[in-house]
């Protein structure tokens, strides 16, 4: 019965896309699943899934599916598809004023007695010049001469293996020339995660070569609870302008 039902779910056009996209070769599904389970809020959680469905009611879904005549654009950035992707992945501008964590890590941080140095955000002074010079994290262990380079993204789900891919391309220049001047092993640790909780496989083992404290199923939620402000911010907007756009038409009439 559960397989059958399944199967319908999959051969959704709009709502069979999330099922399909956990079956793709590079995706672990097992730690994916998990997020379900790690005790998000149930708004939160309702929100997810809704996203997860392509429920939400953007303007893409009002006018392709709902087959309702409006503007179907962003209504941030008014150039691509209002779509549930395209909010949580797109560089909008949204002043978030929620301070949901409190630390805020110095630029560098070292410990004279683990001879452990830890930099964040900061670009490194190279011999020759290369563009791509600032991670997000770099990790320089002088006793057993390692450094990790660390770069972090949340881009939508259908998008995490490409991501990977790019991070690695992206400071491998870097890596290259941080091994030769600092005489240390060297490597690029992307640490990617789906904008709404989708993991790749091989993303475990990334998280435990940053920390072995490292949680995977942290980080999940981390990217989660980053995304559900952004929709309920932008679609907002619309659920308030047509409120009041209702309210204006009642006290005209």
């Amino acid at each position: 019965m559960k397989s059958v039902k399944k199967e319908k779910w999959k051969n959704k056009a709009l709502h069979g896309q999330y099922p399909k996209l956990l079956e793709k070769p590079h995706v672990d599904i097992v730690t994916t699943n998990k997020l379900l389970s790690s005790n998000l809020k149930g708004e939160t959680e309702g929100l997810l899934v809704a996203a997860q469905d392509q429920a939400l009611n953007t303007r893409n879904y009002q006018k392709v599916i709902c087959g309702q005549k409006v503007e179907s654009k962003c209504r941030m950035c008014s150039q691509y598809e209002e779509t549930v992707d395209h909010i949580v992945s797109g560089y909008h501008d949204i002043e978030v004023i929620d301070k949901w964590y409190e630390h805020k890590p110095d630029s560098v941080t070292h410990n004279k007695y683990s001879k452990i140095t830890i930099m964040w955000d900061m670009p490194v002074n190279t011999d020759r010049t290369i563009t791509a010079n600032r991670p997000d994290i770099i990790i320089k262990n002088s006793v057993n001469s390692t450094c990790k380079l660390i770069d972090m993204s949340i881009p939508s789900d259908r998008n995490i293996a490409l991501k990977e891919i790019e991070k690695k391309s992206k400071y491998k220049d870097l890596e290259l020339e941080i091994q030769r001047m600092w005489q240390m092993k060297t490597e690029v640790i992307p640490v990617v995660v789906g904008a709404l909780g989708t993991i790749k496989k091989g993303m475990v083992e990334n998280i435990k070569r940053v920390s072995e404290r490292a949680n995977v199923t942290e980080t999940q939620q981390i990217s989660v609870l980053g995304s559900a402000p952004i929709l309920r911010k932008v679609l907002n907007v619309w659920l308030m302008y047509g409120s009041l756009q209702k309210l204006l038409n009642v006290e005209l009439k």
